[in-house]
């Protein structure tokens, strides 16, 4: 009977082992964007929905100012380089699934109070995306002067 339950425990203690090993070695689940730690400049258009409007299938995107969050129809966006290594579609993978979108801040933040509905805003910022934050440096109505490098 002694032996049966060496191995029992002998089997344990291995079991055990394993996990263990597993769960300090298992690397950390990260976003594919999650190692750029240098902000993106990047561009987004947006647009204030009318009061009840129904957005079909428009990209909305929400910013979080302060303790507020505002929905908009994301027209365009892009990134201010001339790299391909990072895309405006790469950025709206990585922050599609959080709530919200962006969390923004910067000296134009304030801006989004002041979109009525039907006006469209051109933003122009720095993207952080270790955090998602999104400094605005440039907020102006209408398409801006700015114009995308690649349409995507």
């Amino acid at each position: 009977m002694k032996p049966y339950l060496s191995r029992l425990a002998l089997g344990a203690m291995t079991i055990v082992a394993a996990v263990s090993l597993v769960a300090v070695s298992a690397p950390v689940a990260r976003a594919q964007m999650s190692a750029m730690g240098l902000p993106i400049p990047t561009t987004i258009v947006i647009t204030k929905p009318a009061p009840g409007q129904i957005f079909g299938n428009q990209k909305v995107v929400t910013l979080g100012v302060g303790t507020k969050k505002y929905k908009f129809v994301l027209n365009d966006g892009y990134v201010n380089t001339s790299s391909d290594r990072v895309r405006f579609p790469d950025i709206w993978q990585y922050v599609q699934t959080h709530s919200p979108n962006f969390v923004v801040q910067g000296v134009g933040a304030d801006a989004f109070e002041k979109i009525e509905p039907g006006q469209e805003m051109t933003i122009t910022g720095m993207f952080a995306p270790l955090d998602r934050t999104f400094e605005v440096v440039n907020a102006q109505l209408g398409k801006g002067a700015l114009n995308p490098q690649k349409h995507y």
